[in-house]
C-alpha cells in the first residue's frame, strides 16, 4: 500500500493493489474507467483511473465541493458524506431521492462496490 493515501483513497488503492497482483483487475474491469469521489464531510475529491490492467489514484485537491466535479474529466463521479457511504447500496440510494448524494452515471455505484470488495 502507499504511504500517500488515508482513509477512502488507501482502502481503494489497497483493493486495486491485490487485484493487480493477482492480475484480476483486468477481469473486474475490462473497460478503462476514470471515477471521481468526494467524501464531502473529508475533501479533497480524489480520482481513479483503471486501464489495460494497471491503475493510480490522484489526489485532487482542488475540489473540495461537490459542484466542482463538474469540471473534472471522468466517466463518472460521486460526491456524499460518509455516513451515507457506510450505510451502502441502500443508503446512497436514498441520498440520491434527497439529494444528499451527487452522481454522475449510475454506474458509479457498481464502480465503487467492486472497488471496495463489496460487489
Amino acid at each position: 500500500m502507499s504511504p500517500l493515501y488515508e482513509g477512502l483513497p488507501a482502502v481503494i488503492y489497497s483493493g486495486l493493489w491485490v487485484l493487480k497482483v493477482f492480475r484480476k483487475l483486468e477481469k473486474n474491469f475490462p473497460n478503462s474507467i476514470k471515477m471521481a469521489i468526494l467524501l464531502t464531510d473529508s475533501p479533497p475529491a480524489f480520482l481513479i483511473k483503471i486501464d489495460k490492467g494497471d491503475f493510480d489514484i490522484e489526489i485532487l485537491e482542488n475540489i473540495k465541493d461537490s459542484n466542482d466535479l463538474e469540471n473534472i474529466e471522468c466517466d463518472t463521479y460521486l460526491a456524499l458524506p460518509t455516513e451515507i457511504l457506510y450505510k451502502g447500496a441502500d443508503g446512497i440510494r436514498k441520498g440520491i431521492e434527497t439529494k444528499e448524494v451527487k452522481i454522475k452515471n449510475f454506474d458509479a455505484i457498481t464502480i465503487l462496490a467492486k472497488l471496495t470488495g463489496v460487489g
